[in-house]
């Protein structure tokens, strides 16, 4: 028997998540992991690196993980700094249809003609589940293969900057990927979501959007807010403003398995006052830190003031034209997360608080 176990859809995600009501699913086991790694680059070679990574249970006794790497140059007279962090808190604390328990928090700049950085931070849950067959539906047995949809929340932001506007930033990056494996009770395993969206820079001070896997293309945006923040004549941002994603995969009724969702920024700057950021769910403490260390308090304030307006409310271009949005731009950030349509795995969110710094 193969049941299909979805409720109908609804147009507007703010609706559709006030209707997913939490189904009795029982929750197996639940597992996280983060990790920070920030490397600095002199005159090509590589120099520090600064890594951090906690688990759970493992390293950790409770939730939430929280992890931060950090390099600032040590060099006189060559100014440069990086951070990266990542967050996962415990889902089962945050009773709602998001959970929002990841988020990362990224960001390069180097003054410096000399130095430049690499980073990666990731944030990862694995969840052990088994869906009743009462659950499902009733006409479904135990044994029954059912067919699932799960639903991701994105929100926030990647940015590429510099201060001189024909810049070459070819080597300049920051891509988001995002990919959620089901395990079966046999070790099997299978990818049920995969996708990427990356802001790539270019020659002359450019950068493009580049789009791969699952992640729909509407209602990226891609906007310059180099007028707005004079410090940095070329400031491009993409904007992922509340996107929500369905995908699907099958259980068995009965059945324990597994769903591993996992959120991983890869970012790179290059040397000569360029710089590079990303904002996945969380405040921009770390953006902050970074910039104010490397071009000042006032220069910071600018260009969190301008990123944090543009995130509410996108005035930008769509990064995809040949993809115009379904239905209208949703204002509001810091959520990242899977919940399934009948409602009971709830899997992964993005919660906004000070990643690394408080709670």
């Amino acid at each position: 028997m193969h049941t299909h176990a979805t409720r109908p859809g609804v147009t507007l995600p703010l609706v559709l998540a006030a209707l997913a009501l939490p189904a009795a699913a029982e929750i197996v086991s639940i597992t996280g992991f983060t990790q920070a790694e920030v490397t600095e680059y002199r005159f090509d070679a590589p120099g520090d690196t600064d890594r951090a990574s906690e688990s759970f249970p493992g390293t950790a006794a409770e939730l939430p993980l929280q992890v931060v790497a950090r390099l600032l140059s040590a060099i006189a007279d060559e100014e440069a700094a990086a951070a990266a962090a990542a967050q996962f808190a415990d889902p089962r604390e945050l009773a709602q249809p998001n959970p929002e328990e990841f988020a990362i928090n990224l960001a390069l700049n180097s003054i410096s003609p000399h130095i430049r950085y690499q980073a990666r931070a990731v944030s990862q849950e694995t969840r052990g589940v088994v869906f009743a067959p009462a659950e499902l539906g009733p006409f479904v047995q135990t044994g029954d293969t059912i067919d699932l949809t799960g639903r991701l929340f994105l929100d926030g932001a990647l940015a590429i900057f510099a201060i001189d506007p024909d810049r070459d930033l070819s080597d300049a990056a920051v891509l988001l990927r995002v990919t959620v494996v089901q395990s079966s009770h046999s070790g099997a395993e299978q990818t049920v979501f995969s996708g990427e969206l990356e802001l790539r820079g270019g020659t002359g001070g450019s950068a493009t959007a580049v789009a791969a896997g699952g992640f729909p293309r509407r209602s990226v945006i891609l906007t310059d807010l180099s007028s707005l923040v004079d410090d940095f004549a070329a400031f491009h941002v993409l904007i992922i403003p509340n996107i929500t994603i369905d995908y699907d995969y099958t259980a068995v009724a009965g059945q324990e398995f597994s769903l591993r969702a996992t959120v991983e920024v890869e970012a790179a700057n290059v040397a000569g006052e360029c710089g590079v950021a990303a904002v996945i769910g969380t405040p921009v403490d770390t953006l902050r830190s970074v910039v104010e260390l490397t071009q000042g308090t006032e220069a910071a304030a600018k260009m969190i003031s301008a990123l944090e307006t543009e995130r509410a409310e996108p005035t930008g271009q769509p990064a995809f034209p040949e993809a115009q949005p379904a239905f209208g731009l949703l204002s509001g950030c810091g959520l990242l997360g899977f919940e399934s349509l009948v409602g009971a795995t709830v899997l992964a969110g993005m919660r906004r608080r000070r990643v690394g710094i408080q709670s």
